[in-house]
């Protein structure tokens, strides 16, 4: 047992190395060194890998490891054959990879492939091109798995028990399925957030020196989440905010800390967003006059209810929720398991509004996008009812012994 410490601060410090790494890559091409400095940076994604093998000694961390890995083999089995992966992502990391710039995509050609969204995802594909020598279309693929495991070492020390990791992974295989490994940001997305509210709560209930590597940890990742996608950037401000408020209701009191690495950890998205804006390249929704979209929706009860339907009625929502109003109270108690809550709660009222606003058909919109963007809701209740379980239990116990 003396070895499980060991082997979770094993997974700490390599998750710690992998998003330094990602984040020193992005760094580098976008100051212009987009080539070997960049690929170099990239491997140190790769040394991480190796220095999270430890961790598989604790039983949390082992299957979280073991599902990346198995995606990653699946991601290099074959093509994608998903519009986002094959239009969006994997053509933007193609073209930064021939053209050697992180800003390849911002002259503009094929406006369809969403030349506004943020270029991580593809840089890290580009990367892994560049490390290969050549382009392909399954090793860049493999770049998206791999990030999630960052993430998935720092979820695993939120749970107390192996079992509730191992079902952690099996709900995630259940509601990301080939978004996983087939070059999808969604699911990375999720992940992500889950990883920042995890990360969080716990820099606010230890006291002790591992104190300061979480709130480090947080920070990185809402850096890495914000240029994710551009709903990552949106949610990443969101979890600091509910980070923050649910402080103020529990414990009176402002966490400074939060807020100031919440500034420091969006600063790559605002240059990102200035560089879009100075090019002169637009987004399709925030181009459109979204109030008026809005405000004509709302007197249209049949548009509401169908968005509520397709949005917030499915079994991946309802039913995490109901588990929820039977453990209310273990969830109250469980910091980490009622800001998860409030966070899945306002991005879900957050998406509410960007649909009803779209300017796009919104039975269109809603059939090719709601799944993918509805996965940060499921699976921070997921991770909720999980926090909250295990509370229970342990409360449980307490009383029996």
């Amino acid at each position: 047992m003396s070895s499980l410490p060991i082997a979770v601060e094993s997974g700490r410090r390599a998750a710690l190395v992998m998003l330094v790494s990602v984040l020193l890559c992005y760094g580098l091409a976008a100051m212009g060194l987009m080539g070997w400095p960049a690929w170099i940076a990239f491997a140190g994604v790769l040394l991480g890998v190796l220095l999270a093998l430890p961790a598989v000694r604790d039983l949390r961390t082992a299957p979280l490891l073991l599902v990346v890995i198995a995606l990653v083999l699946i991601a290099l089995g074959s093509p994608s054959d998903g519009w986002d992966p094959r239009s969006i992502w994997l053509f933007h990391a193609k073209r930064m990879y021939l053209e050697g710039s992180l800003y390849a995509q911002l002259d503009d050609y094929a406006p369809w492939s969403h030349n506004d969204y943020p270029a991580l995802g593809p840089l890290m594909m580009a990367a892994a091109a560049g490390l290969a020598g050549h382009w392909n279309e399954l090793l860049p693929k493999a770049a998206a798995p791999l990030l999630l495991l960052p993430a998935l070492l720092l979820i695993a020390p939120s749970f107390r028990g192996r079992w509730s990791a191992a079902l952690f992974a099996l709900l995630l295989l259940r509601l990301g399925r080939e978004m996983l490994g087939n070059g999808y940001m969604d699911a990375l997305v999720a992940v992500y957030a889950v990883a920042a509210v995890a990360t969080a709560m716990r820099w606010r209930t230890r006291g002790n020196q591992q104190s300061t590597s979480e709130l480090v940890a947080f920070t990185l990742l809402l850096a890495v989440l914000s240029i994710l996608k551009n709903e990552g950037g949106v949610l990443a401000a969101l979890l600091a905010a509910t980070v923050l408020i649910e402080g103020l209701l529990r414990e009176r009191g402002l966490h400074w800390h939060i807020l100031v690495a919440t500034v420091l950890a969006l600063l790559p998205l605002l240059a990102w967003k200035l560089t879009v804006a100075h090019a002169g390249v637009g987004n399709d929704l925030a181009g459109s006059d979204m109030a008026a979209q809005l405000l004509a929706r709302l007197g249209r009860a049949d548009e509401a209810m169908l968005i509520v339907k397709r949005l917030l009625l499915d079994t991946w929502v309802w039913l995490p929720l109901l588990a929820l109003a039977v453990l209310w109270r273990p969830m109250l108690r469980a910091p980490a398991a009622s800001a998860a809550v409030l966070a899945a709660l306002a991005y879900a009222a957050l998406l509410l509004l960007v649909y009803m606003a779209t300017p796009h058909d919104l039975d269109w919109h809603l059939r090719t996008s709601v799944e993918r963007v509805r996965m940060p809701v499921s699976l921070l209740l997921v991770f909720a009812v999980l926090v909250a379980l295990e509370q229970r239990m342990a409360a449980g116990s307490a009383r029996s012994g």
